[in-house]
């Protein structure tokens, strides 16, 4: 069986009914490079949606969700925020990515900070 790539429409048709709404970014980008927007439908088939995937879709939402808090990307946040309500998830599951977040951030801080603890133990 072989892969059909899929038409520019295709995927934001797809994004539309998977996210309820297509990202501002990817409709951006399809104005200028429709083919921008099947490459990045392609990354998504060949990560999150790959049969190698060992998460199921809700977990696979969470880590892109936290993912996206790390980065600061707020599309990806809001987005992938309204695809997990969408999937059945709890107020208290997207919340603990936001705790889960957080405390990495805040662990990023401390070990940023070795150098001036080690500075101030001399």
């Amino acid at each position: 069986m072989s892969y059909q790539m899929p038409t520019p429409e295709q995927v934001l048709n797809n994004m539309k009914e998977r996210f309820g709404e297509i990202p501002e970014a990817i409709e951006s980008a399809y104005k200028v490079d429709p083919a921008l927007v099947v490459e990045q439908a392609v990354s998504s088939k060949m990560s999150v949606m790959s049969e190698k995937n060992a998460l199921d879709p809700k977990t696979t939402a969470l880590v892109f969700l936290a993912a996206g808090m790390a980065m600061g990307n707020e599309e990806c946040m809001e987005v992938n925020t309204s695809a997990l309500k969408k999937m059945g998830a709890s107020d208290e599951e997207i919340l603990s990515v936001v705790r889960i977040v957080r405390h990495a951030a805040a662990s990023g801080a401390i070990g940023n900070a070795k150098v001036i603890f080690d500075e101030l133990a001399k």
